[in-house]
């Protein structure tokens, strides 16, 4: 199996070292770290990557000056000697497992708010993100200096940290790339202007980074391959910086993403959830690959071994990033080399790791509950007293439940009431937007057969099937049912009013479908997903914005699709009346109507109801039992799972 993959699973030499494969993590900021600092959940997570078989880990940005950051109390601090400690302990977790770990130097400058009393933003011009929409105070000589003083004094930290090295990141805005790029850098003194100027900051940084972090650690630097902005950097321009970085002889990768955060839509494009294609920037490194002979890394949606392994044998580049897919699976490259890819838990392009880092919280994965639990949940241990093990509901909880209880050595029946698994899941995966959702239950099926659970689809159990179930041990996860439609349609020729599930159940066609979310998630959204090409649909919600809970950088996608499908979209307003086939809307502001005339279905989507009828049969058993999921209270996929896990372990 291993010669399927034997590109990808081939050595490289990159600076003073030979790495085991050709397979990174990017850097990303896990949100596990405390006050800037690695502590032991910061290197669980890392240690289970470098276990795990990664060849190479960064860091996400990590801050070298007191201005910078990537946000209050996010992100590690390479700004003073008490980092150093923490990585030394770092260092020497992944050099265990034979990993090798680099630090991403940054400065956030104009793109992240960070700032207080005399200490605004800072960057090379006085031009605003449109991230963080403040406009920063151009920087002065001095200040530059001491910006590029700051990166050499840190690379000295992480030598003596013992860590492998340096990335600088000249990306995404941040201030190298800043300074590099003709839309943020409109200096007229000898860092504006011309390419040698533009680029005379980061050459002067990497100078300095050099000479802290020696000769015998790696230096790479992160590179935009096209800034995908009018008046930006293109893909022709940054070949030609590209060229002169590996001609300075003391770069020695280059790691290519794309867009600029001064931009919006670059902000998210660089972090493409599904359905974007697989894979979607490899052009862009491979442009760069051409022009330079030092090695050029690649990234964005590469979560298939077989298309990474691809990747390195046309040789569009010399090293993949599989990020999301570690933080699905941080086993994969060993999963792969013991010819085990079935066993590959397969990241889907939720980007709830996206979502968690965008609203400061520790990062999860949709359906690895392990994701950022690894110091405080430890290895799964093996039971030393088999038992019997039934779990009601194969939604996601149950799976999850079923699935670690099997893996820990019980015995398992898992009962499902509908004709397949999946719960929720399975409803949008239905959607064109969400279809890679699939591939999570295919992975439990896969994962569930091996185990030897005894899954009993199309079996719904009454309390009197529960009483007499031959277990000893009770798991309930019936989930949750969409809440009723509240609203009432009148008139003779009364049209439908139904929810989201059944509403993609039914797949009607040539209809007018008005939509009404006030439920938020993902439902709403899903049924217009999949009703769109064959229907007219209009989106209602009472809230500011359609979509206003999901992340945006799922929300961006969603917002294209819709409106290049000509979906209607009325916010801040609340359905007053139905009538025959003309909904009366009312703003939630004014309180003005607004009639929508020729509806054919209602969809109303206010939430999900708890489905709990087990709940007293279940605990009338007096066996041990565990209830989780939905049918404890409405919530996100990725907690259910979690609580799945939580209760097999607790067995």
């Amino acid at each position: 199996m291993t010669e399927q993959y034997r590109h990808l699973l081939s050595p490289i030499d990159i600076g003073p070292f030979t790495l085991r494969n050709r397979i990174l993590v990017t850097a990303h900021v896990p949100g596990l770290e405390a006050g800037g600092h690695v502590n032991e959940d910061y290197i669980a997570y890392q240690r289970a990557k470098a276990r795990g078989g990664a060849a190479l880990q960064i860091t996400g940005s990590t801050a070298v000056h007191r201005s910078g950051s990537v946000g209050a109390g996010r992100g590690l601090n390479a700004s003073n000697d008490s980092c150093i400690d923490g990585y030394q302990r770092l260092a020497d977790a992944i050099h265990r497992h034979d990993g090798r770990f680099l630090v991403q130097l940054g400065h956030a400058g104009a793109n992240v708010v960070d700032t207080g009393a005399g200490r605004p933003l800072i960057a090379p011009s006085p031009i605003m993100s449109r991230i963080s929409r403040e406009t920063p105070k151009q920087m002065t000589i001095s200040e530059i200096d001491e910006i590029v003083d700051a990166h050499g004094t840190a690379a000295i930290r992480v030598r003596k940290g013992n860590l492998d090295g340096v990335e600088l990141l000249s990306a995404f805005g941040y201030l190298p790339a800043a300074f590099l790029s003709p839309y943020s850098n409109t200096r007229t003194d000898d860092y504006g202007g011309s390419l040698e100027n533009r680029m005379r900051f980061l050459l002067r940084i990497i100078d300095a980074v050099r000479a802290g972090v020696g000769r015998d650690r790696i230096l790479g630097v992160r590179l935009p391959g096209d800034e995908k902005v009018a008046g930006g950097l293109t893909q022709s321009a940054l070949q030609e910086i590209a060229k002169l970085l590996a001609q300075t002889g003391l770069v020695d990768y280059l790691n290519i993403i794309v867009g600029t955060n001064y931009e919006r839509a670059g902000r998210m494009d660089h972090w493409p959830p599904t359905p974007a294609p697989h894979g979607l920037f490899v052009p862009l490194a491979a442009g760069i690959k051409s022009q330079v002979a030092v090695p050029v890394f690649t990234a964005g949606r590469i979560t298939d071994p077989a298309m990474a392994n691809a990747i390195i044998e046309r040789g569009d580049a010399d090293m993949v990033g599989m990020t999301r897919a570690q933080i699905s699976d941080p086993g994969l490259v060993r999963k792969l080399i013991e010819g085990r890819p079935q066993d590959i838990r397969p990241c889907v392009g939720a980007n709830l790791c996206i979502a968690q880092g965008m609203a400061s919280k520790s990062i999860r994965c949709i359906h690895n509950p392990m994701t950022g639990r690894d110091a405080s949940w430890g290895d799964l241990s093996p039971t030393d007293a088999p038992k019997n093990v039934t779990v009601i509901g194969g939604g996601p909880a149950g799976l999850e439940a079923a699935r670690v209880a099997a893996e820990r050595g019980h015995r398992v029946t898992l009962f499902e009431a509908s004709s397949d698994i999946g719960g929720q899941l399975a409803i949008w995966s239905k959607a064109p937007m969400t279809k890679e959702f699939r591939k999570t239950l295919n992975w439990y099926k896969i994962q569930l057969t091996q185990l030897q659970v005894h899954v009993r689809t199309g079996q719904r159990l009454t309390p009197k099937d529960v009483a007499v179930l031959d277990t000893n041990v009770l798991i309930l996860a019936t989930g949750a049912i969409p809440k009723k439609p509240l609203l009432i349609a009148t008139g003779s020729d009364a049209i439908p009013v139904i929810d989201p599930w059944q509403a993609i159940a039914d797949s009607p066609t040539g209809k007018h479908i008005l939509i009404n979310d006030e439920g938020g998630g993902r439902a709403a959204l899903s049924a217009a997903d999949a009703l769109l090409d064959q229907n007219r649909i209009t989106l209602v919600t009472a809230e500011y914005a359609i979509g206003e809970l999901v992340t945006p950088t799922v929300r961006a996608p969603i917002y294209k699709r819709f409106l290049t499908g000509k979906v209607v979209m009325h916010p801040s307003q609340e359905i007053h009346a139905i009538v025959g086939n003309t909904l009366t809307l009312r703003s939630v502001h004014t309180g003005e109507a607004l009639d929508i005339q020729d509806v054919d279905i209602v969809v109303d989507w206010r939430g999900g109801l708890v489905e709990d009828t087990l709940r007293s049969a279940v605990e009338a058993r007096g066996l041990p039992h565990n209830i989780i999921g939905d049918c404890v209270a409405p919530r996100q996929v990725h907690i259910a799972i979690a609580e799945g896990a939580m209760a097999a372990r607790a067995i």
